[in-house]
């Protein structure tokens, strides 16, 4: 090799030599600068994570919260002294009260039913009344009510605000009329086409009841422990199932499947704070009952829990119609007040995240990085 070629080979070897020293040392400065870059993103971007899962979490929290429980009320049709002394220490006993029907046109209380002492003791002890229609109300209806009303009052008896129609008496012209003898809530028959969904709207509270004992009514209740806001009423005639056998001393076999549903119902019944267990499993769908296939409705409800879910017991409530009626309408009132807490905590966790975008798009251009790679869409 000539002078003049080693002399070239040791110039080239020089220059390569400078460019990869100054190669090494820019991304060496590359890698510095980003360990900075993160080391102030990171903690930003942790933090909005956090606030993120936080605004995640913030429905099935007040889906926890903001439900309105099932309700069953038993209706006796007809008043009978046996209720105060067979019925009443058999049901007061498992924590279920019922609703005592006073037959329109009838004198409410007379001998071998109840008396004034007996009816004023239930309803001491949480029992409600109610007016039965089971004819023709014709025009009459407030004239009788008034003095239906004056009657009670003179025996120092609550005044109904429920009413409950047989099949097929029912008109819904006779709404105000209802409203101005100060009722407020409807039981409607509804045998056929049942429907127990509570509807709110307005000033009369309809809902509806069926035949203690009918076909079905174990899935009902299941459906109705699950379903917020559901109602049934369940309606009795107490001779049918509390006549003795031929042998008076033997109890008749309808009384008997009359305590072991009672029996059944105390593990149904939900404590003073049903969220106990709801806190448990989480929030549950909400079905309502409202169809002639229950069967169907029953499947498609259970699938859409969880095994976690399916396992919960489903609950109601034991009361009578117009504690029902007051149960629902504080839930509404206190679910509306809870959506706008949630929604204020909400939007102040939107506002957190925006100054956190903010910061982060900031802190990237500083570095010179791109302010796609601070896109919040693109992190989340």
């Amino acid at each position: 090799m000539s002078f003049r070629k080693a002399v070239a080979l040791l110039l080239i070897l020089a220059m390569l030599g400078a460019g990869g020293y100054y190669l090494l040392k820019t991304e060496r400065e590359d890698d510095n600068r980003m360990r900075s870059l993160y080391t102030e993103v990171e903690p930003l971007e942790r933090e909005r994570e956090s606030l993120q899962q936080e605004k995640k979490n913030l429905e099935t929290d007040y889906a926890l919260k903001m439900r309105d429980y099932g309700t069953v009320e038993i209706l006796f049709l007809e008043l009978d002294s046996q209720i105060i002394t067979e019925v009443w220490p058999l049901m007061r006993e498992r924590g279920i009260v019922g609703t005592l029907g006073m037959n329109f046109k009838e004198t409410p209380i007379n001998y071998n039913k109840l008396s004034a002492d007996d009816v004023n003791r239930l309803v001491a002890d949480g029992w409600g009344t109610c007016v039965i229609v089971d004819s023709a109300l014709g025009t009459d209806f407030t004239y009788w009510f008034d003095q239906f009303r004056r009657y009670q009052e003179s025996y120092k008896l609550p005044v109904p605000t429920t009413i409950y129609f047989t099949n097929g008496l029912y008109d819904s012209a006779m709404d105000q009329e209802l409203i101005d003898c100060g009722f407020t809530t409807v039981i409607l028959d509804s045998t056929s086409g049942r429907n127990t969904v509570t509807d709110l709207s307005g000033d009369l509270w309809f809902t509806g009841a069926m035949p203690w004992g009918y076909t079905g009514s174990a899935t009902d209740l299941e459906l109705l422990g699950r379903t917020d806001g559901a109602n049934l009423v369940l309606t009795m005639k107490l001779k049918e199932i509390w006549d003795k056998s031929l042998n008076r001393n033997v109890e008749s076999q309808e009384k008997l499947a009359f305590i072991d549903i009672l029996d059944s119902w105390k593990e149904l019944l939900y404590e003073d704070d049903p969220l106990q267990d709801l806190e448990k499993v989480g929030p549950t769908p909400n079905i309502y009952i409202n169809t002639n296939d229950s069967e169907a409705l029953h499947e498609m409800y259970l699938n859409s829990l969880t095994p976690e879910q399916q396992l919960l017991l489903p609950k109601f409530r034991s009361v009578n119609a117009e504690t029902a009626l007051r149960l629902h309408r504080d839930a509404i009132d206190s679910n509306s007040t809870l959506v706008q807490e949630r929604d204020a905590k909400e939007a102040d966790l939107d506002r957190q995240i925006a100054v956190l975008d903010e910061k982060i798009r900031n802190t990237y251009a500083a570095y010179g990085v791109g302010n796609n790679d601070a896109n919040p869409e693109q992190k989340s």
